[in-house]
């Protein structure tokens, strides 16, 4: 009997240091997933950013790898091809913008969302909040993994912008021409060169878009 409980005992030891082994051997592997999934956000945040800035043509591999930081040489190892990558960009820089959206609304309602939106602050950002306001004629030529991020982005702003309204098919139909009214005028007014010009389309939408 008592050997039988030094062997127990004896097992047992074994079993925890053998336990204590594959725990240790996990560390570097768990460290290692760790870093690779920090490191994809940096490059998914540095492109967000980056696309937004100069445009999807003109932010090359290279560029938007140097923007986190890294060398183009890593890329493969987080991405099949740039589509991939900017599709994810899309994504995450729309998140920025339903953040906003939301922080906004519960802040002053619509209106608030309307006149941040359609501010000259925006309007004058090398990088603007909104990505189809900077990004949008692009994704119109883009492939499809962009144009189903893209969607899936307009999707999730439409909701956000209709809130928990009991109609929830007019309030939809009111998202989708809010969000259209303000990208449109954006776009127009981030084109003209006239200052006048622009700040009066800003000014019209508002008014107009205004409840």
């Amino acid at each position: 009997m008592l050997y039988d409980i030094f062997a127990d005992v004896e097992y047992h030891l074994k079993l925890s240091k053998a336990r204590l082994r594959c725990q240790n051997q996990d560390l570097p592997l768990r460290k290692s997933k760790l870093e690779a999934a920090q490191t994809r956000e940096a490059i998914v945040a540095a492109a967000a950013d980056l696309i937004r800035r100069t445009g999807i043509v003109e932010a090359s591999l290279a560029d938007m790898m140097a923007a986190a930081g890294l060398t183009h040489g890593g890329f493969y190892r987080h991405f099949r091809n740039k589509e991939h990558l900017v599709s994810e960009a899309l994504s995450a820089a729309g998140d920025k913008t339903i953040a906003t959206i939301g922080r906004r609304i519960a802040k002053g309602g619509l209106n608030a969302v309307i006149d941040g939106y359609l501010s000259k602050s925006h309007r004058d950002s090398p990088t603007p909040i909104c990505p189809f306001a900077a990004l949008g004629s692009e994704i119109a030529r883009s492939g499809k993994e962009t144009k189903a991020a893209a969607t899936e982005l307009l999707e999730k702003v439409f909701v956000t912008l209709a809130g928990d309204a009991p109609d929830r098919e007019q309030a939809r139909s009111a998202a989708i021409l809010v969000l259209s009214t303000m990208i449109g005028a954006m776009t127009l007014a981030r084109i003209v060169a006239d200052p006048e010009v622009s700040s009066e389309i800003l000014n019209r939408a508002k008014e107009h878009l205004h409840r």
